[in-house]
């Protein structure tokens, strides 16, 4: 098996940089975009093991994103941590009523992102000593 696949799709650059790294020293090949839209071109064109969104992006928002790609049968079950600055306590509900497998609130610490992400991804990203 080789590495997991991450899209992460988040606007703001200095979040999007950081996630990456993280992402990226926890062994996933990562594609990062900046908006939905983006996204929803990424995932035509590649498969990804992982979608990492952010909530509130401009144009296509995540929870738009999300309906679309819980609507597709081509994507209907790809794993979406979900992520948002904006402190409402139904960030959480909103995410997964639009089919998010999982929801966090930023600020988010990577070794944070890293282990959802590894258990989503089943175990796939953090190397394990034997």
């Amino acid at each position: 098996m080789g590495a997991a696949t991450v899209l992460v799709a988040e606007d703001d650059p200095d979040i999007r940089e950081l996630f990456t790294m993280a992402l990226e020293s926890a062994g996933a090949a990562v594609v990062a975009v900046t908006s939905g839209g983006e996204a929803l071109e990424a995932l035509r064109k590649d498969q990804f093991d992982l979608l990492v969104t952010d909530m509130w992006m401009p144009n296509i928002s995540g929870l738009d994103l999300c309906k679309a790609l819980r609507a597709d049968p081509a994507t209907a079950k790809l794993p979406i941590l979900m992520l948002s600055a904006y402190g409402r306590m139904r960030g959480r509900e909103e995410a997964m009523m639009v089919g998010a497998t999982e929801y966090l609130t930023k600020p988010i610490r990577p070794s944070v992102l890293v282990s959802k992400a590894d258990a989503l991804l089943g175990g796939r990203l953090v190397a394990r000593d034997a």
